[in-house]
């Protein structure tokens, strides 16, 4: 496996405080960052899933069923 390159990036020490708070114990900042960016994606993917759900007339809701 080829070894992942790093690099170094400045934040704000607020920024850091998020990321230690949001961390998990033993997740190094890089695992932080990216749980946070996957997540981020995910959200954001279902978010326009329900936009085209939302906008589709062909959609009848659970609750109409009944």
């Amino acid at each position: 496996m080829t070894p992942r390159l790093k690099t170094t990036i400045q934040i704000d020490f607020e920024t850091k405080k998020f990321l230690q708070k949001y961390g998990r114990k033993g997740e190094t900042y890089d695992e932080i960052i990216l749980r946070l960016i996957k997540n981020y994606e995910k959200r954001m993917f279902m978010e326009e899933q329900y936009k085209i759900l939302d906008a589709s007339e062909d959609w009848i809701s659970l609750d109409e069923l009944k």
